[in-house]
């Protein structure tokens, strides 16, 4: 059997907190084995026990024939043997796929009776057949209501998502499709639909939301991911909003979910940190051997604010398997706060950052953050202006990779916050050498941004200036341990 590539993940640039690929190049979450760049796509194999810590696997599917590709896809336990293929066993795995071949793209799906480990390839593939080039990035989950497998796939030219069913796994049947005016994108890609549990008060509410991510043409520029929620029969699903942004930056993208938790488990997810207007193009294929990297698998709820929908997201468990020892805890009203962690192996930090006391009306001043290196003064940051409510995270510091390099790389992002009002905000955020994600209010609004210095960022310094007597700034933050061996 063929053994696991080995991987340096010592690099300047390596995230120590985020999985990245051994080598070479990953998207959404299909990579490209051979070069550091998109091409002849695979699916890479990783495991973990708690979503922090990774252990690289072979390579789990491969493409049959000459200029096919194994794109983006999904994989399910089928506990209940539906397809057949597990007579013996609880725990088989099957995954579904797209096939991207010169004139077509189809679905395909094999099957692993060891957990995941290998894969064989179903005789009767395609399960899904197509003559267009653009329908691809199957997501399956079990609908128990109607005791079937449904199938989200997407038109990508067409900007439609498909919906089949099938009470077995190999035999699928076109149900739905569902698109809306207004949707943002030239292309659909990777969609998921994800049921949530609402608890309104004394009601309790299932609503059910679906993930659509897009290429080119998101609102930030090149690929994005956007979610409409709604209910979902078996068979059609129902829109009742227009649609909603996932994330502020511009590199989170085909967020995949998690499928068969617990019912008393939150949704979880994993998204590719990237965007495609640069990720070929950015410095750690030359300096280290790889590109791409996740996001941290996430935790959410949805819930509803000032009477609109929104999906909470939250690092899973809470960095409980990473959280090490905390560097400073401080609150202040005025000045800075410089807190190094040149000596956190790592060079990953945790921030939360907690603004009490605003006044209202007329809240008042700035509260900042600033990632430098002591070697190069190269920085990341980001803050909350209190008057406009105007939250910001900026990359233009960094100098190994600029707009001089893509003018697609944007520098600089912000949000508009709405909940000045209670007297209180709070956010946090992961630096992860170089990775940033930041998350607003408790999860209600995230950021995610890469960034690439020529030189380490390892000081943080939190700065609070002109706000209100009565306002007061709690800091408090913690090293990261590192998760590669």
């Amino acid at each position: 059997m063929a053994v696991a590539k080995s991987a340096d993940y010592s690099g300047d640039l390596r995230p120590q907190a985020h999985f990245s690929p051994p080598t070479n190049f990953m998207n959404d979450p299909n990579d490209n084995p051979d070069e550091p760049v998109a091409g002849n796509q695979h699916w890479g194999h990783a495991t973990s026990r708690d979503l922090y810590h990774w252990d690289n696997h072979p390579i789990a599917i491969s493409p049959t024939r000459p200029n096919e590709y194994v794109f983006s896809g999904s994989a399910v336990v089928d506990s209940q043997n539906t397809s057949g293929f597990f007579p013996d066993q609880d725990d088989g795995v099957v995954a579904i796929y797209t096939v991207d071949a010169p004139d077509a793209e189809t679905q395909h799906i094999a099957y692993s009776r060891d957990g995941g480990y290998t894969f064989t390839k179903y005789d009767n593939n395609p399960v899904i057949d197509s003559i267009s080039k653009d329908f691809r990035d199957p997501q399956v989950t079990w609908h128990a209501e109607t005791g079937k497998w449904v199938l989200v796939v997407a038109y990508a030219a067409d900007r439609v998502i498909g919906f089949y069913t099938s009470p077995n796994l190999r035999d699928w049947s076109h149900v739905s499709n569902f698109t809306q005016e207004g949707l943002p994108g030239t292309e659909f890609e990777c969609p998921n639909l994800v049921k949530f549990s609402v608890d309104e008060g004394s009601i309790q509410e299932e609503k059910y939301v679906l993930f659509i991510s897009v290429n080119p043409g998101a609102p930030l520029g090149g690929s994005g991911t956007f979610y409409v929620v709604g209910d979902f029969d078996g068979t059609h699903f129902h829109s009742e909003v227009q649609e909603t942004l996932y994330d502020f930056s511009k590199d989170n993208y085909a967020s995949q979910w998690y499928s068969g938790l617990p019912s008393d488990v939150a949704p979880i997810s994993i998204g590719w940190a990237s965007n495609w207007d640069y990720t070929e193009d950015v410095p750690t294929g030359p300096r280290e051997g790889w590109r791409g990297s996740t996001t941290l698998a996430r935790t959410h709820t949805l819930t509803k604010a000032k009477g609109s929908w929104a999906i909470t997201q939250a690092p899973v468990n809470g960095l409980g398997p990473i959280l090490d020892k905390c560097l400073t805890s401080q609150r202040l009203q005025s000045g800075e706060v410089s807190t190094s962690f040149s000596e956190v192996t790592s060079k990953a930090v945790y921030f939360e950052v907690t603004v009490s006391g605003i006044p209202s009306p007329n809240p008042s001043g700035h509260v900042g953050f600033k990632f430098t290196s002591s070697a190069s003064g190269e920085y990341v940051d980001g803050g909350l202006f209190l008057e406009t409510g105007r939250f910001w995270i900026n990359r233009a510091g960094t100098r190994l990779f600029t707009r001089e390099d893509n003018a697609d790389y944007t520098s600089c992002f912000n949000t508009n916050v709405s909940v000045l009002e209670h007297g209180v905000f709070q956010f946090s955020g992961v630096f992860d050498r170089s990775v940033l994600e930041v998350f607003l209010n408790h999860g209600m609004q995230s950021g995610t941004m890469v960034f690439y210095p020529t030189a380490p960022l390892d000081t943080l310094v939190i700065s609070v200036k002109d706000v209100s007597n009565e306002t007061v700034v709690g800091l408090d933050v913690w090293g990261l341990k590192g998760t590669w061996r």
